[in-house]
């Protein structure tokens, strides 16, 4: 189950077994707030299917405001934990008071599938309607977060679109529709250089390359980084670029080698925070649940945390 501070928002993992009582108070370890907690009220952390579909709000409402800053979640090596980065970005940035969309882009739609959907309508449908009207398509999940999702068909989207005059700004069009709406919008990659990874950053203000550190990933790093500039001397399009250290280990003197290699590349492209090997991910996912809401002792989650505080600060 879920406890939420009513002061500070910091949310906790409890139990079932630990709540005997109804009614019951807790104590926030992070700003010492007493509060009363319903145990009808919490939120239940093994139960993360969705019924169905909340579409976003009237995107003219007037809580809008200006426009979000966009980040492209990408690199071309898989098993980076990119999806990883993206669900425990996006919900901490939502603990930070954030308005956050997430984007799933990845035709393995393995994002959706995390956040507890399954053949949720995607971007291929949105695109293939008369309307185009993307609000139609987002959904507002039990994680405080909105989501475009993924599905089979996404497979298709490069297939019918690639040869059409400026198919690289199709998912910069749509979001543009939205844009305002949110504080950030995130958007999970395949791991590819491809048509997809190419929308993503056309869309994009910024590029957040996690990488563990292992040869073969800085080499996607790489790929990325050149992508980019590719993409600035073609397009004028900038992109600037951040890299997270993901599934860091800090005995490992190869990880150590590697890290002073990226810092020696890449400078201050670098975030100060690392997030460090933690099963807590892994065991996270099985039910569905960002890690931060999965465990509280997580290192994992905690130092994702600190990651959207410092995205936050820029």
């Amino acid at each position: 189950m879920i406890i939420t501070c009513n002061k500070c928002s910091t949310r906790y993992n409890i139990s079932d077994g630990a709540i005997k009582k109804d009614v019951f108070s807790a104590k926030c370890a992070k700003c010492r707030n007493v509060f009363s907690v319903k145990k009808s009220e919490l939120v239940n952390n093994n139960v993360r299917q969705n019924t169905g579909p909340v579409e976003i709000e009237d995107i003219s409402s007037s809580e809008a405001n200006k426009s979000a800053r966009i980040i492209t979640i990408c690199n071309q090596k898989g098993g980076v934990a990119k999806t990883t980065t993206c669900l425990n970005l996006g919900v901490s940035l939502s603990l930070l008071q954030k308005r956050v969309l997430l984007v799933d882009f990845d035709i393995q739609a393995n994002l959706t599938l995390l956040m507890g959907y399954k053949d949720a309508r995607s971007f291929f449908d949105l695109i293939s309607t008369d309307d185009g009207n993307v609000s139609k398509f987002i959904l507002k999940t039990k994680l405080d977060v909105w989501l475009l999702p993924s599905n089979s068909k996404m497979t298709l989207l490069s297939k019918k679109h690639l040869q059409q005059d400026n198919f690289e700004l199709l998912l910069k069009e749509s979001l543009s529709k939205v844009s305002n709406y949110f504080d950030y919008i995130i958007i999970d990659t395949p791991p590819s250089g491809d048509f997809y990874t190419l929308n993503a950053l056309m869309a994009s203000d910024i590029a957040i390359i996690p990488t563990p550190c292992d040869y073969l990933s800085m080499q996607g790093v790489s790929h990325i980084v050149n992508m980019i500039d590719v993409i600035a001397k073609k397009s004028g399009h900038i992109i600037d670029y951040k890299i997270p250290v993901t599934m860091f280990d800090s005995s490992s003197t190869a990880s150590s080698v590697i890290l002073d290699k990226l810092k020696s590349e890449h400078g201050g492209h670098l975030f100060r925070t690392r997030i460090e090997r933690d099963d807590n991910v892994r065991e996270s996912q099985i039910v569905h649940t960002p890690t931060i809401f999965y465990s509280k002792e997580s290192a994992a989650g905690q130092q994702y945390y600190e990651l959207a505080r410092e995205i936050a600060a820029m």
